[in-house]
């Protein structure tokens, strides 16, 4: 793909998310940019940022060009609500998620290639009367997919996460012997599509301090998560571990 069309939602227009969308389209970029959100919130901000930034309609017709400093297409999704920066209002809490459906649908259609979601406030959308824990299981279930995993990158180094959005009580109860090996069949799998990784080195960290010391600092290592591990090294994954999480990010040790 020489020039991808990058959609951004604006977030919680209480939050930063508006001023994130803003300072991004006041560069220049080397694909398309378009945003969702509200008009009238973006523009409002941009003025008190000061920053010069011409908001245009968005058409499924235009040209696929590189984004221009200061002009923005945009799909108007008007709030319910005015908007005061710092408070958010769940009376708004439906045009945030209208804004993460519509991204998700000219992504599923391919008028748009990638979504950058603004953050969003995820107490805000659940006292509207709404379940919401985050946008990755938002995501997985509006586009009727499998397992997904939540994965930070960075030039060097990538971090995924067996589990999401749960309260840290309920970790070691979410860890499964399933859970791991479908979690990690995806990381190999999509490091070899996605990032072009021939064969992916995997680094499994252990749940407990020092990965369990042995069993005396918990069990989930040796019952759990050796086995996965130990049955996806017989399937040919290059997976190291489990290893004890405080000391696995030393430089020289990755």
């Amino acid at each position: 793909m020489s020039l991808p069309r990058i959609i951004i939602t604006a977030g919680e227009p209480a939050g930063i998310g508006p001023d994130v969308l803003l300072k991004a389209a006041a560069q220049p970029h080397s694909a398309q940019l378009v945003a969702v959100g509200c008009a009238e919130v973006l523009a409002a901000r941009a003025e008190q940022l000061n920053l010069k930034i011409r908001l245009t309609p968005y058409s499924s017709t235009s040209k696929l060009v590189p984004h221009d400093a200061g002009l923005l297409p945009l799909i108007d999704i008007p709030i319910k609500q005015a908007v005061r920066a710092g408070m958010p209002d769940k009376c708004n809490a439906s045009h945030v998620l209208a804004m993460i459906d519509q991204a998700v649908a000219l992504c599923t259609v391919g008028e748009c290639h990638a979504m950058v979601t603004g953050p969003v406030q995820k107490s805000v959308i659940n006292d509207a009367g709404i379940p919401f824990s985050g946008h990755t299981e938002y995501l997985r279930e509006a586009t009727s997919s499998g397992e997904v995993v939540m994965l930070l990158t960075s030039d060097t180094l990538r971090v995924a996460l067996a589990t999401t959005h749960i309260p840290l009580n309920r970790v070691s109860h979410a860890i499964t012997s399933e859970l791991l090996t479908h979690k990690l069949k995806v990381i190999d799998q999509d490091l070899k599509k996605s990032f072009g990784i021939a064969r992916p080195r995997i680094t499994v960290l252990g749940l407990n301090p020092h990965a369990g010391e042995g069993g005396y600092l918990g069990s989930e290592e040796l019952d759990i998560i050796e086995p996965a591990c130990d049955a996806l090294r017989r399937q040919g994954l290059s997976i190291n571990g489990p290893v004890p999480a405080d000391s696995a990010f030393i430089p020289s040790v990755r």
